[in-house]
């Protein structure tokens, strides 16, 4: 989308959608590129599928660990 359309149904700034673009893009989560005069922007979502993949194992660890805690108190 372009930052035109980004911004249209918003309260928030032409710049400071920007701004937080650009960061996405450092970040490697977004990219831009030109279309005429403006500039389209797209998620990369491959890193954030890396993020949620890693989360999940994450709270699945939680999960048991809580499960193995509720099972000492309750035994």
């Amino acid at each position: 989308m372009s930052i035109t359309r980004l911004t249209s149904d918003t309260a928030v700034t032409r710049q400071a959608v920007t701004k937080h673009l650009h960061v996405l893009a450092e970040a490697g989560l977004a990219r831009s590129s030109r279309l005429g005069r403006e500039s389209v922007w797209q998620i990369e979502p491959r890193p954030i599928d890396h993020a949620r993949q890693y989360l999940d194992g994450i709270a699945a660890q939680w999960d048991e660990a809580l499960d193995r805690l509720k099972k000492f108190v309750e035994g």
